[in-house]
């Protein structure tokens, strides 16, 4: 009884002991990815076998023509955007996919009012609302975002269609 007892209290010690090691040794990938996730490289990427491309960007204070226009609260950030669809089956674009983040982390989504303005002044041509694009395809957009005078340091938040990993491109 006095063997099986010693064998059982070393066996638990050297379970703790290989349970507090894993833990140390796991714990520095999480610190060394954040750090190098933090910054955006270049102006094209890969999102899920998905190719996007940053484009020229444009500031206005308004878009639309004298039926649709549409006055930012801010300023207007016309984003122009290229996607390759490398995948096998098509994938849906949408705006949503896409959000502007400034120097102080804040993000801003597209704007449903100055897209749809922007969208009726140029025929529907450029927009990326729930448009279909097939494998081997490439599509260029526009993407309108009403965002503060005072945003700096640009740069896109993007992902291959709607389930794509998310990537982050230079703007500016």
């Amino acid at each position: 009884m006095g063997k099986i007892f010693k064998f059982g209290c070393l066996g638990i010690i050297a379970l703790f002991v290989i349970g507090i090691i894993a833990m140390v040794a796991g714990g520095g990938d999480s610190t060394e990815k954040t750090s190098t996730d933090t910054k955006a490289v270049s102006k094209e990427g890969v999102s899920s076998d998905v190719k996007i491309a940053v484009g020229s960007m444009e500031t206005v204070d308004s878009v639309g023509n004298e039926y649709t226009k549409e006055q930012a609260q801010g300023v207007f950030k016309i984003l122009e955007v290229t996607l390759t669809n490398n995948q096998k089956d098509a994938i849906t674009v949408d705006a949503n996919s896409f959000k502007l983040v400034d120097n102080k982390g804040r993000e801003f989504t597209y704007s449903t009012q100055g897209q749809t303005s922007f969208d009726l002044s140029n025929g529907g041509k450029t927009d990326f609302f729930l448009k279909q694009l097939n494998p081997g395809l490439t599509q260029t957009g526009k993407i309108v975002f009403d965002i503060p005078k005072d945003a700096e340091g640009l740069f896109l938040k993007a992902s291959g269609g709607m389930t794509g990993k998310e990537i982050k491109l230079k703007v500016e």
